[in-house]
C-alpha cells in the first residue's frame, strides 16, 4: 500500500486506540470520583499526545552495506512484477486518499453549518426574550417564552435563559436556579460546551470524542450541582427537590444545545440516579492518585509513539523530483552487460552537465565526495531522510553540501555530471528503505 495513505490509516488506528484506551480509564476515575470534569479535559489532552510528530529521530546517519558491496551494484532479489503493480497501485490509493480527505471535509462543513445554526436559532429566541426582574444574580436574566430547562448562553455578554414556567416556581427554588447557573458561569462551564461541541464536529471519526463529551457534561453537572450546594448554603434535599421539579417540567421538552443545563439531554436516568445520590451523599473529589496513573499510562504510550514514528510518519513530507528537466535513460531493474548482466540499482536521468541536482526529502547528508562508496560512482552525495529512507546522487559535477548538514526537500546537492564510471553525463539516483534498494518510481513521480 502506498506510504501516503497507509501512514494517515496508522496514525488514525493509534489515536482510536489511545482514546479507547483513555476513555475507559476515564470512567473507572469518575466512578470513584464523579465530580471531577478534569478528568475529561486530561483524556482528551492526553490521547492526543502519543501521536502527535515528536520524539526519537530515526536520522542515524549510516551508510547501507549494499553500498559498499562490489562498488555498489550487487542487488538484493528483485520480483520485477510486483514493481510494475506497484505502481500502477500507487494511483489508486492516492484517489482513495483524497476521497477520504474530502469525505472528512464535507462531514465537518456539514456538523459546523448545524451547529452555526442552531446559535442562529438562539439568537433569534432571544429577540423574544424579556428580563426577569426579581433575578437574585447579578448575571442578566431573560425569559423566553419556552419550556426548557434554565441554561447559561453566550460568550462575553453571557445571560441566564430562563423558561415560561420559572415565574410559577417558589422564591426558594429560583433562587436554587439561578445560584446553579451563576456557579456554571463561575467555571466557564457554558464554554467548555461549546468547546467540547466544535470538537466533536471537527473529530466526527472519532467515537470517543462524543463519549468523553458526554462524561465531562455529567461530571460538570455533578460538581456544579455541590458547589451549588456548598457555596449558596442551600439544604440538600431543598436541592434534590428543584432539580426533580425542574426535571418534570422538562421531561417532554429537549434541552437547548451546547449550553450548560440544570437538565441535559447528555444525561441519562442513570446518571440522574448518581446526581441525586452525590447531592445528598456527596464522594471525596481528590483524584490524585489516578490522574497519576493516567498520566503514567498516557507516557507509556508516548514511548510507543516514539518507537512507531519511523513508520507512522513515512512520507508525510512531500517528495522532490532531484532534477526538474530530464529524461529517463535506464530503469530500476534494467540488466546490461555494461554492468555485467546485473539489475540496475536505481534509475539514470540524462540533462545537461551542470544542472541542478536537489534534495528529494529533508535530511542529513552523510556522504559527500568520491571517495566513501566506490570510485565507479564519481562524485557522489548520499541523504539519510526520517523514517528509514535514504537517497544516493551519483556521477555529480559538483558537490554544494558536507557531510553532517541538514538540508530540506528540494534543497540543492550537487550539478549533474560525468564522474566516475559512465558512458554520458547523467544523475544515477537510488533510493533505499531500511538499507535495501526501493524502485524510485514506486515512490516518487518523476515528471
Amino acid at each position: 500500500m502506498d506510504g501516503s495513505l497507509i501512514s494517515p490509516l496508522l496514525i488514525l488506528t493509534l489515536w482510536l486506540l489511545t482514546s479507547f484506551v483513555l476513555f475507559n480509564i476515564g470512567k473507572y476515575i469518575t466512578k470513584k470520583y464523579p465530580a471531577t470534569p478534569t478528568v475529561w479535559w486530561a483524556t482528551l489532552i492526553l490521547s492526543g499526545l502519543p501521536i502527535l510528530p515528536i520524539g526519537a529521530n530515526s536520522e542515524v546517519g549510516a551508510i547501507p552495506k549494499v553500498l559498499l558491496e562490489f562498488g555498489g551494484y550487487v542487488e538484493q532479489k528483485q520480483q520485477q512484477a510486483g514493481q510494475i503493480s506497484a505502481q500502477n497501485m500507487q494511483f489508486s490509493f492516492d484517489v482513495l486518499f483524497y476521497i477520504a480527505v474530502v469525505l472528512y471535509f464535507v462531514v465537518v462543513i456539514h456538523k459546523l453549518s448545524r451547529f452555526y445554526s442552531s446559535w442562529r436559532n438562539m439568537h433569534r429566541l432571544l429577540m423574544t426574550s424579556k428580563p426577569f426582574e426579581q433575578s437574585t444574580t447579578p448575571t442578566l436574566c431573560v425569559a423566553v417564552p419556552i419550556t426548557c430547562s434554565p441554561f447559561v448562553f453566550g460568550l462575553l455578554d453571557s445571560k441566564i435563559i430562563l423558561p415560561n414556567y420559572f415565574s410559577q416556581l417558589s422564591p426558594e427554588q429560583q433562587h436554587t436556579l439561578l445560584c446553579h447557573e451563576a456557579t456554571h458561569i463561575h467555571h466557564k462551564d457554558h464554554i467548555a460546551l461549546l468547546i467540547w461541541s466544535v470538537l466533536r464536529c471537527l473529530f466526527w471519526f472519532n467515537p470517543f470524542i462524543k463519549k468523553m463529551e458526554k462524561g465531562f457534561i455529567h461530571a460538570m453537572e455533578l460538581r456544579c450541582d455541590l458547589k451549588t450546594v456548598r457555596d449558596c448554603d442551600i439544604n440538600k434535599k431543598d436541592y434534590a427537590t428543584t432539580l426533580m421539579a425542574v426535571l418534570k417540567r422538562s421531561v417532554a421538552t429537549r434541552s437547548m444545545p451546547n449550553t450548560a443545563n440544570f437538565s441535559s439531554d447528555a444525561l441519562s436516568l442513570e446518571d440522574y440516579k448518581l446526581r441525586f445520590q452525590q447531592i445528598i451523599q456527596p464522594q471525596s473529589n481528590k483524584p490524585v492518585y489516578l490522574l497519576a496513573l493516567l498520566l503514567l499510562i498516557t507516557c507509556s504510550l508516548g514511548v510507543a509513539n516514539i518507537k512507531a514514528r519511523p513508520v507512522l510518519y513515512a512520507d508525510l513530507d512531500r517528495w522532490h523530483n532531484p532534477l526538474s528537466d530530464f529524461v529517463i535513460s535506464s530503469y530500476y531493474g534494467h540488466i546490461s552487460e555494461f554492468r555485467q548482466l546485473k539489475p540496475h540499482g536505481g534509475i539514470d536521468l540524462v540533462a545537461p552537465v551542470g544542472t541542478p541536482v536537489m534534495a528529494v526529502l529533508g535530511g542529513v547528508v552523510i556522504v559527500a565526495d568520491a571517495s566513501t562508496l566506490s570510485p565507479n560512482l564519481g562524485n557522489v552525495v548520499l541523504l539519510q531522510h526520517e523514517n528509514g529512507y535514504q537517497s544516493l546522487y551519483a556521477h555529480l559535477d559538483t558537490i554544494t553540501v558536507t557531510q553532517g548538514m541538514r538540508i530540506k526537500g528540494g534543497n540543492e546537492i550537487g550539478t549533474l555530471g560525468a564522474s566516475g564510471r559512465v558512458t554520458g553525463a547523467h544523475l544515477h539516483f537510488e533510493l533505499l528503505y531500511q538499507e535495501q534498494r526501493v524502485n524510485p518510481l514506486g515512490i516518487l513521480e518523476l515528471k
